[in-house]
Parts: structure tokens; C-alpha cells; sequence
């Protein structure tokens, strides 16, 4: 799902003929743990129809040498080039020159459309349909500064690459980039900031001279380690979470109180918007209404499916509005940063009076249910559903409250006590946020 973020896997941009086989080629590497600089050279290199080779939809997301640059230097290299299209920056590494030479790698990229129904077949931008990613025999791209044509260059190499008419800009680009020092450096970085809530580098793909890491030593070291085991990302999955910086306590102290650089204790999160309906769904064991989604069968949560949030239409379904409040993002820029797990108050009242939520804890068929037919204690029941809520026991208090709401009245007070206490639960930050 991280993955497809960065990918641009999106409806609109790749129709959803695309988007499903490029995730699903995205799945498949991660399930197989494909080295990730087999995983980047393999989408550096696609070219091809992109219903046939998947990875050639990363090209048919970005659109023109400039969009091209930016994406494939952000997203493997950990670079923000965009404002060395304009100006040379006086505390920065990367030159006007250096920001046009990269853009020439990608400009003999063309596409040949088939398959375009009912529009102009002169559009390139046309998203309907299979398109075959090509290498045009020339490209013409002028350098801004200079008014002159660019130069192919690798990022920090003066030497040109070594290109041949069988042996292109991309093919070469993607020999170097995988081996670049900057690759293993933005993977690791990426990987810390998914498990920790914050990366070596913040924000985690803007590595710059006037942005340093927190702990460089650390950075470096754990780059070499990831090239040594040969690009493994469960290798390194392994290696952060068995850290004891890893298992720190959320809990501060009255030194670190205000640290959130130099990872003293873990920081807490708020779960993103596929892990809280995804948790709610799996809590209360109902499905969540995925048929309204154009999903394909099999796919029982959110964090499944293929496809971003859609910012090309109005959000019509409850499960649409409930990940746009919580940030999940609509995939049109190639960055972490994209998505947002900020709190806001569009998150209040989803998950108060939200219809989504209320639907799956109304459900008379979902886990609140269950429990109540099958058991008549109603500290068991109490208990049943403080563990597995936010798993943990109730207190005293808490379960004398919860108890006492639960034994009176009807059946039908019975449940509605019953939805009352796992909505509060829900609602709880011991639910929504991860610690």
C-alpha cells in the first residue's frame, strides 16, 4: 500500500486495467521480499505495454521529462529537484544544470496508444485503454539556462552514461540508480520513518546538504548493512524492530519531554485511514460495505485494494469520505509526504456520528451480537470487548460502569448498551492511536 502511494496507483492517471496489474506486480514483490534494487530497476527499466508489463505504468503516471525527473529522483534517491528547474541554489548540491542533465535521461519516452474509446487519438494524456511505453530514436531537450541542448547525466556523476542503440538511457539508468549510495540511504530512511513515525531525514525523501540526517553514523551504517544483505527489506524490517530504539516507551521523561529528533522514547501515531476501518471492521467482525467499490472478489479490506483516493469525482461512498477525512491520499504526487496523519476535526465527526462507523456496530450479525447470544455474563462480555477493542482488561471503575449499563432493561437495552460501550472504545485514543 506504501508502495502503490509512491507509485501513483490511480485510477484516472492508469484506467483500472492498469492500476490493477501494476499492483498487483507490486504485491507480488513485496509477498516474494524482491531485493528492492531488482524492485527499482525492474520499473526503471519497463518499457512495453503496460497491461503486459506492469511496471510500465510508472511511466504512463509520469507524463513529460520534467514530471518524470522529479518523480524517479524523489522517490528512489530521496531528492527534491524542483527547484533547481529555476535557480541555482546558493546552500544547496544541485544546479539548473544538473536538474536539466537528469531530465534528459527520461526524454525519449513516448507512448503509442491502442484500445482509446470515443476520444481524440492524438492525446498522449488519454487514460483509457492499454499504452505501449516506447524509446523514441531522438529527443530534443532544451537545458533553461542555457538555451542549449542537455546533456544525459547521472545525479553527482560528471561522466556521461554509456549508451548505445541497444543499450538506452533508461536501461543504463537503471544499472546505476539501484547502486547509487543515495538509494540504499532513502530505502533505509523510508523503512525507519514507516516504523518509527519519523525518519533519520525529515521530511523522510528531502535529503539536502541544509537537511541533515539526526544520527548520520546510524544512517550510513544501516545502508551499508541493507547493500551487504543484498537490498532485503525483511532483513531490514528485522534489524529496526528488534532495535531496543524501536522498543522504547511512548512514555517521556522530564529530559526528553519535547524530543522528536533523537527518537529518546516512541512517538505516538495515529493509525492511518485503512489501518482504523480496516481495525474497525476486524474488531467488531463485520465486513465493511467494499461491494459499492468496484473491488474484486476476494478483497475484505481497504488496505487491499488498488486504488487512491478518488479526487477526479465526488466522494459518494461512506468508506471514500471516511479515508479522505483521515488522509488518505489521492496519489498525484510521488512522496511520502503526500499522505496525512495529522488530526482533524472532518475526523471527529466520522467517527462520532459517521454512518460507516454506525453501520458496523449496528449490524445485528457482528461480533456485539455474537457475545450477547452466546454469553450472559456481563463482566465476561464487558471483558470480551475491552480486550479486544484495545486490548487490554478493563479497570474496576470501567468495568462496574460498563456492567451496570449492560444488566438494565431489555434485551433490546441490552444491545444498545452493548453498542454504546464498543463505540466509546472506538472512539478512545487507545483505539486510534498507535503507541
Amino acid at each position: 500500500m506504501k508502495w502503490a502511494d509512491l507509485l501513483k496507483i490511480e485510477q484516472r492517471q492508469l484506467d483500472y486495467d492498469g492500476m490493477r496489474v501494476f499492483h498487483d506486480w507490486i504485491r507480488d514483490s513485496i509477498a516474494k521480499n524482491k531485493p528492492l534494487d531488482q524492485f527499482a530497476r525492474e520499473i526503471i527499466a519497463a518499457r512495453g505495454s503496460t497491461l503486459n508489463d506492469p511496471p510500465a505504468n510508472w511511466w504512463r503516471a509520469n507524463r513529460d521529462p520534467e514530471t518524470r525527473a522529479d518523480s524517479t529522483a524523489r522517490v528512489f534517491l530521496g531528492t527534491q529537484l524542483k527547484c533547481a528547474q529555476c535557480h541555482n541554489h546558493p546552500f544547496e548540491r544541485w544546479t539548473q544544470d544538473d536538474y536539466y542533465n537528469w531530465a534528459r535521461l527520461f526524454a525519449r519516452i513516448d507512448y503509442q496508444l491502442s484500445g482509446i474509446k470515443g476520444t481524440d487519438k492524438s492525446d498522449k494524456n488519454e487514460f483509457k485503454g492499454d499504452q505501449t511505453i516506447l524509446i523514441k530514436p531522438k529527443a530534443y531537450f532544451l537545458n533553461a539556462r542555457t538555451n542549449q541542448p542537455a546533456e544525459p547525466r547521472f545525479l553527482g556523476v560528471a561522466e556521461p552514461p554509456k549508451i548505445s542503440d541497444d543499450h538506452d538511457e533508461l536501461l543504463a539508468l537503471a544499472d546505476w540508480l539501484p547502486h547509487s549510495p543515495m538509494f540504499a540511504r532513502m530505502q533505509v530512511n523510508r523503512v525507519w520513518f514507516n516504523l518509527l513515525g519519523r525518519g533519520l531525514v525529515d521530511p523522510v525523501d528531502d535529503f539536502r546538504e541544509s537537511n541533515p540526517p539526526a544520527h548520520p553514523e546510524l544512517l550510513e551504517a544501516l545502508a551499508q548493512d541493507f547493500v551487504k544483505h543484498g537490498y532485503d527489506l525483511h532483513w531490514l524490517i528485522r534489524t529496526i524492530t528488534v532495535s531496543r530504539v524501536y522498543q522504547l516507551s511512548d512514555v517521556p521523561n522530564a529530559t526528553n519531554a519535547d524530543d522528536q529528533d533523537n527518537n529518546s522514547h516512541s512517538i505516538v501515531r495515529r493509525l492511518s485511514a485503512e489501518q482504523l476501518l480496516d481495525s474497525c471492521s476486524a474488531v467488531l467482525a463485520t465486513p465493511l460495505p467494499l461491494e459499492k467499490e468496484n473491488v474484486r472478489p476476494g478483497i475484505t479490506r481497504v488496505a487491499q485494494m488498488a486504488e487512491g483516493r478518488k479526487h477526479y469525482k465526488p466522494l459518494t461512498t461512506s468508506i471514500d469520505k471516511f479515508e479522505a477525512s483521515f488522509g488518505k491520499p489521492p496519489r498525484l504526487i510521488a512522496s511520502d509526504c503526500e499522505r496525512s496523519n495529522e488530526t482533524a476535526m472532518p475526523q471527529v465527526f466520522q467517527l462520532i456520528s459517521g454512518p460507516l462507523l454506525h453501520q458496523l456496530i449496528t449490524r445485528p450479525d457482528n461480533r456485539l451480537g455474537q457475545l450477547l447470544a452466546a454469553e450472559k455474563d456481563d463482566t465476561k462480555i464487558v471483558d470480551q470487548l475491552f480486550w479486544t477493542i484495545i486490548t487490554r482488561a478493563p479497570t474496576e471503575a470501567e468495568s462496574s460502569r460498563c456492567t451496570g449499563l449492560l444488566s438494565s432493561g431489555s434485551d433490546k437495552d441490552r444491545r444498545k448498551a452493548a453498542e454504546d460501550i464498543a463505540w466509546a472504545l472506538l472512539n478512545s485514543k487507545e483505539f486510534i492511536f498507535r503507541q
